[in-house]
This record gives C-alpha cells, structure tokens and sequence, in this order.
C-alpha cells in the first residue's frame, strides 16, 4: 500500500476548514465545463489575508478532481522581469528551456490552468503580462490572477480584454459562513459574537484568532487581550509605512469615520495633506466614497487597537483633535452638512449615537 505524504495531509486538513466562496467557484467550474472557454482571465483581487490563496488551492483541487492540468505559481520571490518569470514557470512545470513552455500548454487535450499568486508583486511587469505573455497563450489556457489591488485603467479600457476577462472583488465571508467556520475550529457558540465583532469575518482574523483558542482554552476573546493577533493583521494590510507621519494618518483615518485632506490637515496640523490623502487611497484596504475614504471594518478595528494598546495617550490625543474638527464644522454647518458633522463626532460614542438616532426618529 502506498503510503500517504504531509502533504496530502495538509491539504486534507486545509480543505476540512474550507468555507463559503460558491459563487467563485460555480464561475471558475463554469468556465472548465465549457468545450470552449468563454474567457481566458479571471482576475482575483482582496485584502491581505481575505483568502485569495486558500481560494487558489481550492480552484486547483476543482482542476484535480476533473483532471485538468493545472500550474500554481507563487511570484512573491519572483523578481518583476519577463527571464525570472519564465525560469519560475519552468521551474513549476519541470521543463528544460524556455521555448517548451508554448509547447507544453498546447499540448494538453483539453482545458489546462494557470494560477498566479500574489500577482501584486509583478505590477512592473504587467504591461508585458497583458500585451505579450498572456496573448501568446492557446486557446486552452485560462489563467488566474489573485492579487491586492484591482486591474489598472489599461487593462479595463482594452476591449479585448473587457470581453475576455472576469473580475472578483474577494470579500470577507458572511456572517453564516463565519460562524460555520467558527464551529469547524470549536470556538464556544458563546463566544461567536465577540469573535465576529472584531473580525466581521475575515479569514485570517477567525483562524488567528482561533489560535488563540486552541493554545488557550475557553476565554472571552477581546482584541486589546491579543496584540499578537493584531500585530500580524497589520501586517497583512499595511506592508510598509514610508513615514511616522504617515502611520499618523493612518491611525487617524482608523479612528474617524470618513477621511478627507482637511481633517488631516487639522489633526495632523499640517498644512497640506495632499500626499497623505493620496498614500492612503492607494491602499488595498482603503475604500472611497463621495465623502472621503475610510478603512476596511477589519483593518480599522486592528489599527485602533494596536494604538490602544502600544500608546493611548497618543489614542486620546488624535481622538480629541478629530473631535475639535468635527465640533467646528457643527458650529459652522447646517442641514445635511450638519448631520453629516453630528455623525461623525458620534461616530466612536455609540451610546451617544443612539441618543441621537433616537431623538432625529
């Protein structure tokens, strides 16, 4: 009898824990049941930590089961240029030369897969991806990209592409697959609440904190009790801080509601914070809306607390210059402006935001 590796115990394991993400997958089996397929891309893109390699692995167990060929490429340590991208592929496959791996995807009978991960490391690299590599593919090939951010203008604004590609924005799981999740881990029913107060589930949250759990044994969960849980979520979403000015505004925009210039500028005292406002809009957990921008639930909740715990004079310190700015605006504004403004000063007093609610009712 054969015996079985670690790493097919792994992979039992990693699939025991799998939740949710259907309608990922019927979109991704859709397109391998077709004689032909109907697109040639399917572009993933999450924040850190959201699932978009577990997503991965399950895509390529679905290639396993329907025995389609199928290549998963980390490039995380793969430099941004055509030569390391091509020595990596044949280094996956197992092919000697460069000019195989044309032959090798056109050989295949039927459908075969490309997974690329962490695909955000190869952004110099991706007008050669789109205009050069990915063309040359056959027609057999469908290839998956799963990175941080969302497709550049170049690749929305070429029509072939528009026709051939499909996008998904990964999210975190809902509140019934979380707590599914939850029970597979053998988190206390109890403590489910708590747990998804502060992850809103996201899965790298739920499975450290999880952890903590199983190291632990049955104790009330509360993000301040587990900075290392915390330090490793921020680690996920904010990869590089450039400056002690710019962890400022970060911390800032965790603490308010919504995110402009001019609040930066007051809290941060600052005369300018063009450059900040644009930082913090390019980052992958950073979502905008005609207001300003604001954080991922997860992200906001994880930057708050690690300031809380590492410095809460510095907590209450840029807490009271947001609320110094929100009080002038109430003083200066009136109807929807106002609103807006009473809003945000409430925004972290949920007590007095239902005072409010209750009195506008």
């Amino acid at each position: 009898m054969k015996s079985s590796r670690v790493s097919d115990r792994l992979e039992e394991l990693r699939r025991s824990r799998f939740v949710g993400r259907d309608r990922e997958q019927t979109l991704f089996q859709s397109a391998l049941d077709e004689a032909q397929l109907p697109w040639h891309l399917l572009y993933i893109y999450g924040s850190g930590g959201v699932g978009k390699t577990t997503l991965l692995r399950e895509f390529a167990y679905i290639c396993e089961q329907a025995k389609t060929p199928v290549v998963y490429l980390d490039t995380r340590n793969v430099e941004p240029s055509p030569d390391s991208f091509f020595s990596a592929l044949q280094m996956v496959i197992g092919l000697e030369h460069q000019n195989q791996l044309w032959e090798w995807f056109a050989s295949q009978p039927g459908h075969c897969v490309l997974l690329i991960d962490t695909y955000e490391t190869l952004t110099p690299l991706e007008d050669w991806l789109r205009e050069f590599f990915l063309p040359q593919l056959p027609e057999n090939a469908l290839v998956v990209l799963a990175g941080r951010q969302p497709p550049s203008s170049a690749w929305r604004a070429d029509p072939g592409w528009q026709a051939l590609m499909r996008l998904i924005s990964l999210d975190n799981l809902n509140p019934e697959e979380s707590r599914t999740y939850l029970t597979k881990r053998q988190i206390p029913v109890e403590q489910h609440s708590s747990v998804l107060n502060f992850t809103r589930g996201h899965p790298l949250a739920m499975s450290l904190v999880a952890d903590v759990f199983a190291q632990h044994g049955n104790i009330h969960f509360r993000p301040e009790a587990a900075p290392d849980v915390v330090k490793t979520l921020l680690e996920q979403f904010v990869q590089e801080v450039p400056s002690p000015l710019h962890r400022a505004a970060l911390e800032v925009c965790a603490l308010v509601r919504l995110t402009t210039e001019a609040l930066l500028c007051e809290t941060l005292a600052i005369p300018d914070a063009y450059e900040l406002f644009n930082w913090l809009r390019g980052l992958s957990f950073i979502e905008s809306r005609l207001q300003g921008i604001f954080p991922h639930d997860l992200a906001r909740e994880a930057i708050s607390a690690d300031l809380r715990w590492r410095n809460p004079e510095r907590y209450a310190e840029l807490f009271g210059r947001a609320r110094g700015y929100y009080c002038k605006r109430i003083l200066q504004t009136q109807g929807l402006e106002l609103e807006r403004a009473l809003f945000d000063y409430v925004f972290k007093s949920p007590q007095v935001r239902q005072f409010f609610i209750s009195s506008w009712d």
